[in-house]
């Protein structure tokens, strides 16, 4: 079996591929990184390691790697030839591939071939959408054809992966649990499951906001509150047990919501968020609190990850307290060179943290969670000033 993957990337080749290698496909990455395909396209296989298992080597085999810019009649061909196309690119990329891979499904549909499925891997809520968008904006497919030669089902992901130089190869390390979660009905048979190691649900929406808002949410809202502590890396501040405590207890309060909304059992989500935190604090591990807190405007969106549950969890009457604090938190982050943070300090600095507060989450000023975001922001202020 053949399946061409857009975006060589950490996520790419340590979580996606991964999993395709399991599956028993031959893998084509298709990236721009000219160094990286060369070393593909030299060895024909990379390396992971497994960051739980003393650092286990495994072998990703069978796979080649071509340029969209300098080839890009190779690209379309390999996705005529597919079983199976995959990316994972960041969402926001999805211009920048929609060309080469349209020109793909186009000859694909010109030379007679069947259905394929096109499986966009991203962090983004309803990514096949976003992805099948942007190929029909290319002009190179309408409508009715990108319908009769690609299934584009949305997906949620995650997987720990960082860059490792190691026995002098571009490695990646990888944590030893993850999440791909496929909406089957979208896929061209929905009883079929093209990746081993993946879920396939009918309900998708649960499964991206059990993510969005009890793992990124938590995660975001630790190093927002982590960095008002004085620290840099997000496993300083879980060896506290203080603060571990913390994170679990802001999580439990996202996850209430999620088991009222979607039925999940609540043993089911203290698992989950046990092995979450326990992924967020292996040993060895470093992880910034730069990276995780970034683009501070984005997660203070009324759908995103804090604000949205704050509000779920008023609607069903039930505690939000601590992520309150999160959201406020937010509000005083700092780092050099974020320009969110940098325009949400001058705007404070402007017009009041009273305005910016309605600004940026959508939260009316004399609402409770609104009286409750402004006192904790101002008894930071007070600790900080101290």
């Amino acid at each position: 079996m053949k399946a061409v993957h857009f975006g060589a990337g950490k996520i790419g080749r340590g979580f996606i591929a991964d999993l395709l290698h399991n599956t028993g496909y031959e893998i084509t990455f298709v990236d721009v990184n000219e160094k990286l395909n060369a070393e593909m396209n030299q060895y024909h296989n990379y390396y992971l390691y497994v960051i739980q298992e003393d650092y286990r080597r495994k072998e990703i085999d069978k796979v080649s790697a071509l340029s969209p810019i300098t080839q890009p009649e190779e690209v379309s061909q390999a996705v005529v030839d597919a079983d199976l196309v995959t990316t994972a690119v960041i969402a926001d990329n999805f211009p920048k591939i929609a060309n080469n891979l349209a020109a793909g499904l186009k000859a694909r549909l010109d030379a007679g071939k069947d259905k394929v499925n096109v499986i966009p891997c991203e962090n983004a809520f309803y990514c096949g959408v976003m992805l099948k968008d942007e190929l029909l904006k290319t002009g190179i497919l309408t409508e009715e054809e990108l319908e009769k030669i690609a299934a584009i089902p949305s997906t949620a992901v995650d997987r720990m992966v960082f860059a490792a130089d190691r026995d002098g190869r571009d490695g990646i390390d990888v944590g030893n649990t993850f999440e791909l979660v496929i909406e089957k009905n979208k896929l061209v048979d929905p009883d079929a499951e093209p990746i081993k190691g993946a879920e396939y649900t009918g309900n998708l929406d649960k499964y991206l906001e059990r993510k969005l808002c009890v793992v990124n949410g938590g995660h975001t809202m630790s190093a927002y509150i982590a960095r008002l502590m004085g620290y840099d890396i997000i496993q300083d501040y879980f060896m506290v047990p203080e603060n571990t405590k913390l994170t679990r207890d802001i999580m439990l309060q996202a996850a209430a919501f999620i088991e009222k909304k979607h039925g999940f059992a609540h043993d089911e989500m203290v698992d989950y968020i046990d092995a979450t935190i326990g992924r967020w604090s292996t040993p060895g591990v470093k992880d910034t609190i730069e990276r995780i807190a970034k683009a501070p405007i984005r997660k203070l969106d009324p759908e995103d990850r804090m604000v949205k549950s704050a509000i779920e969890c008023e609607k069903y009457g039930l505690a939000n307290d601590l992520i309150i604090k999160g959201i406020a938190a937010a509000f005083l982050y700092d780092i050099e060179g974020d320009e969110q943070a940098a325009e949400i300090k001058a705007y404070v600095d402007e017009n009041g943290i009273e305005k910016a507060i309605t600004h940026y989450t959508g939260i009316e000023a004399g609402s409770r969670i609104y009286d409750e975001i402004l006192k904790d922001y101002n008894e930071y202020q007070a600790k900080k000033s101290n």
